[in-house]
């Protein structure tokens, strides 16, 4: 017997949940009255608050976030399509009639609908997709390629937590174009039994790890999590709307407000990596500098 807490009935809670609420927006209407709205609540534009805002127009400010949502779009589609490789590599001779194997399977399926989801959000948005640095290129080739078991799950909880908090706020904001906020609650939904997959997978494989094995994976999810939160900002959007790059880029370093936002975007994430043992110095040093902490 299992009690409701053993993982197998947690998986199967989880696959419970995705064959009763599970969505696809990909034939969803477009509200007319989209173009003249913000692509994302304003306030989670780094550049909220500094002086290169407040000269802006309301229309310009409107499209720079419709530009920055294009952005933050991308970068979830590149986090999505790197863990589904990761994981799918993991499981490719086990038992697919598992519980959590199942799961993964449903997941990936989830996250291929995101993906399209997202990028037909990116199209309505009319920005165009915005290229991403090589590093975050590098970053993600490392990922895919050497990411083991907890460092995956890890990685990816941190930028799904960092994206939960903020399409939470984005979803409810009617100053938001109606495809951003569909779209925001749909992944809201989905992926809240992803990230307690996620959660899970890693409390599984701490069990069993060594005391330098956690202790190397403690920095390294700290530095997939810094790439995350640092590729957020992609100086190609700024350049596209006009700004100068050294300007903004100085403004953004300095403002308060768009740090306490990702602090408080992180905070989850900070919780539940603090109880599950895996924060050090090195680590806490790492996520400040990244202002997630």
């Amino acid at each position: 017997m299992t009690g409701p807490d053993h993982p197998a009935a947690v998986y199967d809670r989880l696959l419970d949940s995705a064959r009763r609420l599970s969505f696809d927006l990909r034939e969803a209407e477009v509200d007319a009255a989209d173009q003249d709205r913000y692509g994302m609540s304003p306030e989670w534009s780094p550049l909220f608050g500094t002086p290169s805002w407040t000269d802006l127009t309301e229309s310009a400010r409107k499209h720079l976030t419709r530009c920055e949502a294009s952005h933050f779009l991308g970068v979830a589609i590149w986090l999505e399509v790197a863990l589904q490789i990761v994981l799918l590599r993991r499981v490719h001779n086990v038992d697919p009639t598992r519980a959590d194997v199942k799961f993964l399977f449903n997941e990936c399926a989830d996250e291929n609908l995101h993906s399209l989801m997202f990028a037909e959000a990116i199209e309505r948005l009319g920005t165009g997709h915005y290229r991403l640095d090589r590093s975050m290129v590098l970053a993600g080739w490392l990922f895919r390629t050497f990411a083991w078991d907890e460092i995956a799950y890890a990685i990816v909880l941190a930028g799904e937590e960092v994206f939960d908090v903020m399409q939470r706020d984005w979803m409810r904001d009617d100053r938001v174009a109606d495809t951003v906020r569909r779209t925001s609650y749909v992944h809201v939904v989905e992926e809240s039994r992803h990230m307690s997959f996620a959660r899970q997978k890693i409390r599984d494989h701490l069990v069993r790890v060594s005391r330098p094995r956690r202790f190397v994976g403690t920095i390294v999810i700290a530095i997939g999590a810094h790439v995350i939160a640092k590729g957020m900002i992609n100086k190609r959007i700024y350049r596209s709307v006009g700004l100068d790059w050294s300007t903004v880029r100085a403004e953004i370093s300095r403002n308060e407000h768009h740090r306490m936002m990702f602090r408080r975007a992180a905070s989850p994430l900070v919780a539940f990596l603090d109880r599950e043992k895996l924060l050090n110095g090195p680590a806490r040093w790492i996520y400040r500098k990244s202002h997630l902490l």
